[in-house]
């Protein structure tokens, strides 16, 4: 188990190309992964219905937060998934 926490972006490919979506995270200087889901793949097995939609899971794969807008005690989730 690592002692931190990833952050992964998922792009649903809604009218975009991966090569658009590829120069918007160099132009961000977004440095945490990105997936490109053109196939609905990730967003159809958590169950996303619409964007954006941040999802906080925990080690054990336990949905801890999901809404379309950060957590408002983000920090205590952060703090939770470090223990």
């Amino acid at each position: 188990m690592s002692d931190r926490i990833e952050f992964i972006g998922v792009n649903v490919g809604i009218n975009e190309r991966v090569e658009g979506v590829r120069k918007y995270i160099k132009t961000g200087g977004m440095s945490f992964t990105n997936i490109f889901d053109k196939d609905r793949k990730v967003i159809n097995s958590f169950g996303v219905m619409g964007t954006p939609t941040h999802i906080v899971i925990d080690r054990k794969g336990i949905i801890k937060y999901r809404g379309t807008e950060a957590p408002d005690d983000l920090e205590k989730h952060m703090k939770e998934l470090l223990n």
